[in-house]
């Protein structure tokens, strides 16, 4: 298959005004995320807050646009029919070089902001139960992420079942945990165990944050959830996937995998450097776990345990032995203003001209395939 086939693991739905108010469970259906029309767009409200407009009406605009030119509100009848339409959406990434997508919603990635536990759990189940029917028009080429709420780790892992008996291929965890319930802690035990039994890789993706970025009855609008994100994005994944490292997650779990997504990939060879030095040169504070095997060091956890998704990171692909060429992956960010589309094969070939063969082969392809299970002999286009 030509390296020109590409796998995205990271793309995105739009998700139709209506998915939550029909689908939620009804205790919480006048507190879900629903669309309300405004002067100059659609904006979604999550129990009450102001979120988001509508995403994937300039699709590739950034190419032909100065970026003062583009919007950030917008009408839901504007939305390329691609982006909340599965027919549509394979064919039109087929056009771009794209025979697969690993799937992400949009507004839901802010329902981990919802400080109500019983109505953020309802919001993901919803979602859940939407994106495995989207994908299921084209199970061989959409691969959708389950939404979990990690907040009661036992019904965590009920989620987690249902999810993959319903076809869905990895779970997304919050990327910024509660300061008392960060990942280092033992409650979480269950769930990592339940990852690996059920084989969902975890990610963690721009714009979870479940503890500071939360709404509260004193916030005017959640639209700074997603801006903080991107401000601070991989400090927060830095953080959680540090916990899970020091306090020995995969040492205990050594086939669980974990995923930082959309946080790009530059900040990675310098994170494993300090936690590295820090593990071997500075004084142990504490009960500091220490791993059974006295030659392993952190990096080598993150190297054999997570993965990366990344976008358009020249500078880290150049780096790329540093990271695990095993480890990377591209996407497109479809149908996001940033996305690649319709100029993914243009802008892949110049980030990875100095890769070889085999290694583009990996990141473009391989390696998104291997871990969500897309059988490369079906995608043929």
């Amino acid at each position: 298959m030509p390296v020109e086939d590409m796998i995205s693991s990271d793309s995105h739905i739009i998700e139709p005004p209506d998915l939550w108010v029909e689908r939620v469970d009804s205790p919480f259906r006048e507190r879900a995320p629903r669309v309300q029309r405004e002067e100059n767009g659609d904006w979604w409200y999550i129990d009450g807050k102001r979120s988001m407009s509508f995403l994937g009406i300039q699709t590739g605009d950034r190419f032909s646009k100065d970026a003062t030119e583009l919007v950030i509100e917008a009408r839901f009848e504007d939305v390329r029919t691609a982006a909340y339409d599965p027919r549509r959406y394979v064919e039109e990434n087929l056009s771009d070089g794209v025979v697969g997508q690993v799937l992400y919603p949009s507004e839901a990635l802010l329902a981990f902001s919802i400080a109500d536990s019983e109505l953020c759990s309802a919001c993901m189940r919803a979602y859940n139960d939407f994106i495995a029917e989207f994908c299921s028009d084209a199970p061989d080429r959409l691969k959708g992420i389950a939404l979990i709420n990690l907040d009661d780790p036992d019904a965590a892992v009920r989620e987690m079942e249902r999810c993959r008996k319903l076809g869905l291929a990895g779970a997304l965890i919050t990327v910024l945990p509660p300061p008392d319930a960060t990942y280092d802690r033992p409650l979480y035990e269950g769930v990592w165990s339940a990852a690996v039994d059920l084989d969902m890789p975890l990610s963690m993706h721009v714009a979870t944050g479940r503890a500071a970025l939360s709404v509260d009855t004193g916030q005017e609008t959640i639209q700074r959830v997603s801006e903080a994100a991107f401000y601070l994005q991989d400090h927060f994944v830095r953080k959680s996937i540090g916990e899970m490292i020091f306090s020995g997650v995969f040492e205990r779990h050594p086939r669980l995998r974990v995923g930082s997504v959309e946080h790009e990939v530059s900040w990675i060879p310098f994170f494993l450097f300090q936690m590295d030095y820090c593990y071997t040169d500075r004084p142990v504070r504490g009960e500091w776990h220490r791993f059974s095997d006295p030659d392993i060091r952190p990096s080598d956890f993150f190297r054999r345990n997570c993965f990366v998704s990344f976008q358009e990171d020249a500078a880290g692909i150049r780096e790329r032995a540093v990271v695990g060429v095993e480890n990377l992956m591209w996407g497109s960010d479809y149908p996001h203003t940033e996305s690649t589309f319709p100029r993914s094969r243009e802008i892949t070939s110049k980030i990875l001209a100095d890769v070889s063969q085999s290694e583009q082969d990996q990141i473009l392809r391989d390696n998104a395939a291997a871990l969500y299970g897309f059988d490369l002999r079906t995608l043929h286009r």
